[in-house]
């Protein structure tokens, strides 16, 4: 792929997130210092490491997003690095389109090709240490120390301001050392002695507190991770074409671990996992054993025409789990297992199954997957389905032609008959073998990867749609498309979308308008994902540059319009004609025919329709008015039938309402209302769904409703069924700002009967809340409920109102057992412009209200049953997709995906035990929780303790009863099953 000279422009202004003007350069900043106290680095500057540079114990380092950061080059005690110390944090918070950087001084990151492809070893790489429990037997100067500890490797043991910065370990597990995450650390590594060297990103001792995801560590000339034990546990790693391993782990490491990415380029050639239980030199056994876990990984080797290239080797007493994972294309063996893990392996602490292995070749000539004996086991034993078959991945490739693409195909192996991943809160599901599903290609846009040319970019081809959709249709996130007109899906046409596709609309007005209508019976399957969001925009918006638009433009083309078959609550057919089913024309729209179908219409009597899936997707710079009142908003959803899936959804800067439900039962969560012309959320028509976790904020120059909620079709006032009886659990509204007029809370029309549960309402230049007298009747009969919800800072032109505007909406705030609460919700920041100095941050503060509430989400299979106030808990969930995380609109700190709570742990020794002689075999057969993992434990010993009984074999419970059966060996035999 070549970059011009404007793309890498671009690449930069994304990068850095640069909000002045587009050809100013950061500023250099030499680093000669260390870091003690709090410290800021800022994207508008480079930094550039004069030395060892460490953040000292107590001191945190914090990098904003997009920031780039060098070290000059040296060697030995030349080198220049960070070293995170012992008590120290660093909080590396970048995003997807702003990742930190930290390169050499010698990497001109405005162009990708300004150094050799895999030049490496130019600076000395991130090291961060900290305090968790090593597995040394001694400490560094070989005496029984406690806690023990070890001196990172080829570095003295030396003392800066009393503390001694280069140790790591300690007792506790769940250290933190900060976040690192969306950080891309290129060109590093540098060798001190033989093995004693500088990785890519090296972890010694790094708890369980830490956050280390999306990290990229490319072209090392060591190892690109290396842990040197610790409890820290990761997602999202990558490890392109380093010298060395792709992950290579010491001293008692006990993570858990998801989604890691590891290519070798075919000059470079040792392991991709090199695995150790002990730390080099020692190999006793000794505790805490390294027990850590790995799911979804997949490893593509240096190619099967090199030599000592092995998949993975499991050195002494390391005792890895190792699930749903892919290795290929490696010169040599796929596993190695020392003789002295087997005892791991007979204990079943060390346990690979459910992988696949392929294409092992030495020289060209294929070579046994299992090296020796012990990792012979691995494959003889059927039930651990370790398979040797060809995962079928799009693309391999190890030079910069686009040809990159880890993901399987369709038809892969890899798609199917996975391991659950357990629930445990760190996991996500994955229901696929290998770091990659069918869709989500998660290494493009933040990694050098991506920037170089390895991964197919984004948007390269432009496509013209002129045609309607019909049939089923697939959009790639390698085209752009162009919308030139309204673009119909048809009755019984599917249009699949990519992750990561972009969509544009040409500009124009009423019949000229440019949109896309999903018409009744057609379906949208538009499956983003939060690294690779679908982007709905203006033809004028160049998506690579968040600041080519002003921050607030509105209009520029129509927007989504999704049409399905609920029953709406209308009294007549859109002509007037008492029809059955009922059903309007979307307004403003003619009733036009196409193909015999009415593609206008919306509305029927399926109120579980199913219009396919909207997720993460970002629909920007929408809206166009047709005629007052009738217009196009970001997302319009016209009876949309709770067969759909709309969750992940933003809607920025719509010229009307952010999201308009026109009746409907379609549930939503995490939806996103930033800066629309006119309401955050409109309702009409009867609307009957579920929503849980929106978010609105508006800004001072338009100032609408947070939600106006209308149970009837404008001009219809009958109180007609189905009820406009929707539910909202987790709102925060962020209204237009105490000196605006006329910017409602909420308002509440004619016979509406919303439930309001769990939220935020705060920053409006009006009343709180307004109740139409209409819908009086649903407030009596407990239809319409607003409780345990916070409300603050109302007022008219800077003077306090109240937050009731009429006596139907004082019974609200007046009966104190609804809770309603008018009390500062404290959250962390509220913002409505891209300052560097202060950001909106719509997460509570540590002592804020809203992190409790006596009410909890019904457990009922759609909300997630949590007890607080507010679209937010600890986790930012609305940075990383969306445009307000691209234009810098809001903070990086919390981001993340939202973790469901953790199930209810199953029990771990079964109580009950029905063991019946089955032939040659015995039948244990015990209660269990569907899904739950468990393992059989034997031994003939009554007196031995239970650490030291074989494993007999494992299971993933299907049902609330499951069977092991084994043979018969003899009276004696005990047995007991434990979850694994």
């Amino acid at each position: 792929m070549k970059f011009t000279t404007n793309t890498l422009f671009k690449l930069f202004a994304l990068t850095a997130c640069l909000l002045g003007a587009a050809s100013a350069r950061a500023a250099t900043v030499q680093v000669t210092a260390n870091i003690s106290g709090n410290e800021t680095w800022y994207s508008t500057n480079e930094y550039v490491l004069n030395g060892f540079i460490y953040v000292l114990d107590g001191a945190a380092l914090n990098i904003e997003a997009g920031t780039v950061v060098k070290g000059k080059p040296g060697v030995d005690a030349a080198t220049k690095c960070l070293i995170v110390a012992r008590g120290g944090k660093i909080f590396a918070n970048g995003t997807r389109t702003k990742p930190i950087i930290f390169t050499a001084e010698a990497d001109d990151v405005l162009d990708p090709d300004d150094l050799p492809t895999f030049q490496r070893g130019l600076w000395g790489g991130v090291v961060l240490l900290g305090k968790s429990v090593l597995n040394t037997t001694t400490d560094a100067a070989g005496n029984a120390a406690s806690p023990k500890y070890e001196v990172f490797e080829g570095l003295p043991d030396t003392q800066i301001s009393g503390q001694f910065v280069n140790r790591f370990g300690g007792n506790d597990d769940n250290d933190s050392s900060g976040v690192m995450r969306y950080v891309s650390i290129r060109h590093a590594g540098v060798v001190f002695q033989p093995n004693k060297e500088l990785n890519g990103l090296s972890l010694g001792a790094v708890g369980r507190g830490t956050v280390v995801e999306y990290v990229e560590a490319y072209a090392a000339a060591d190892d690109g991770f290396e842990f040197f034990g610790g409890t820290v546990n990761t997602k999202y790693l990558v490890s392109a074409f380093n010298d060395d391993d792709g992950f290579d782990i010491d001293m008692g490491y006990r993570g858990k671990n998801q989604f890691w990415f590891s290519i070798q380029e075919r000059g470079k050639k040792d392991n991709g996992g090199e695995w150790n239980g002990e730390p080099n030199g020692v190999s006793v056994n000794a505790a805490p054993i390294a027990n850590y876990e790995i799911y979804n990984a997949t490893w593509i080797g240096a190619g099967t025409n090199t030599t000592s290239n092995r998949g993975i080797i499991a050195r002494e007493y390391a005792a890895p789990k190792l699930y749903n994972s892919i290795l290929t294309e490696f010169g040599g063996s796929g596993l190695n297992i020392d003789v002295k893990s087997a005892i791991h392996l007979t204990n079943g602490l060390l346990d690979i199954r459910d992988n696949l292995w392929w294409n092992f070749a030495t020289n060209g000539v294929a070579v046994a997957l299992a090296e020796n004996a012990q990792a012979q086991v691995i494959f003889t034993d059927a039930a651990r389905s370790n398979l040797n078959v060809n995962p079928l991945l799009h693309g391999i490739s190890r030079t910069n032609n686009s040809g990159l693409d880890p993901r399987p195909a369709a038809g892969s192996p890899a798609l199917v008959g996975a391991r659950a991943t357990p629930d445990n809160g760190f996991y996500c599901p994955a229901p696929y073998k290998g770091a990659f599903d069918g869709n989500d290609l998660w290494i493009s846009g933040w990694t050098f990867l991506a920037q170089k040319g390895f991964v197919a970019a984004r948007g390269a081809n432009t496509i013209q749609v002129t045609a309607n959709i019909s049939g089923s249709v697939n959009w790639y996130r390698t085209n752009e498309y162009v919308l030139n007109g309204f673009i119909y899906v048809l009755n019984g046409a599917a249009l699949n979308i990519e992750a990561g596709t972009v969509i544009k609309g040409k500009p124009g007005t009423d019949a000229a308008t440019k949109c896309l209508i999903v018409t009744s019976g057609g379906k949208i399957f538009a499956n983003g994902t939060a690294n690779n969001p679908i982007i709905f925009t203006a033809e004028a918006d160049d998506v690579s540059d968040p600041t080519d638009l002003p921050l607030f433009q509105r209009g520029l083309w129509g927007g989504v319009v999704l049409l399905g078959k609920s029953v709406l609550n209308t009294t007549t057919d859109a002509a007037g004609n008492a029809a059955s089913p009922k059903y309007e024309v979307f307004e403003g729209l003619p009733d036009t025919q196409i193909s015999g179908q009415f593609v206008n219409r919306f509305g029927g009597n399926d109120d579980n329709d199913s219009s396919g899936v909207m997720r993460y997707v970002s629909i920007r710079h929408a809206g166009v008015v047709f005629q007052p009142n009738k217009e196009l908003n970001g997302l319009s959803l016209g009876a949309v039938g709770r067969g759909t899936v709309v969750e992940y959804v933003e809607a920025y800067a719509a010229a009307d309402d952010g999201f308009e439900f026109f009746g409907g039962t379609v549930n939503t969560k995490y939806l996103v209302s930033a800066f629309n012309d006119d309401d955050g959320f409109d309702i009409d028509m009867g609307y009957r769904g579920k929503n849980q976790f929106w978010f609105s904020i508006q800004e001072r120059g338009k100032k609408d409703n947070g939600g106006e909620w209308n149970g009837e079709p404008n001009g219809v006032s009958v109180n007609a069924a189905p009820i406009a009886n929707y539910e909202i659990y987790n709102a925060t509204w962020i209204g237009a700002g105490t000196n605006t007029t006329s910017n409602r809370g909420i308002i509440a029309r004619e016979y509406a009967a919303p439930k309001l549960y769990n939220s935020i309402l705060t920053e409006f230049g009006g009343s709180g809340l307004n109740i139409d007298v209409k819908s009086a009747i649903h407030l009596t009969n407990g239809l319409l409920d607003i409780r345990d919800n916070l409300w603050w800072n109302f007022a008219t032109n800077g003077v306090a109102v109240a937050l009731a505007e009429n006596a139907q909406a004082q019974v609200i705030f007046t009966d104190a057992a609804r809770s309603n609460l008018n009390v500062n919700p404290l959250l962390r920041g509220i913002a409505r412009t891209n300052s560097v100095a202060y950001r909106l941050d719509p997460r509570p503060a540590t002592n804020s209200p809203a992190l409790n509430s006596p009410r909890t989400a019904p457990n009922d299979g759609f909300y997630t049953p949590v007890a607080y106030k507010g679209a937010f808990n600890r986790v930012n969930w609305a940075t990383d997709w969306t445009f307000l995380g691209e234009s810098c609109l809001i903070a990086t700190a919390g981001a993340g995906t939202p973790k469901a709570p953790v199930a209810a742990a199953p029990t771990c020794i079964a109580t009950t035990l029905a063991i019946v002689q089955n032939g040659a075999n015995v039948d244990i057969t015990f209660a269990s929780v569907s899904g739950a993992g468990y393992r059989l434990l034997t031994s003939n010993d009554p007196t031995a303790s239970l650490a030291t009984w074989s494993n007999a074999g494992t299971l993933t419970a299907a049902g609330a009863t499951s069977t092991f059966s084994v043979p018969t060996s003899g009276a004696g035999r005990f047995f007991v099953v434990v979850c694994q």
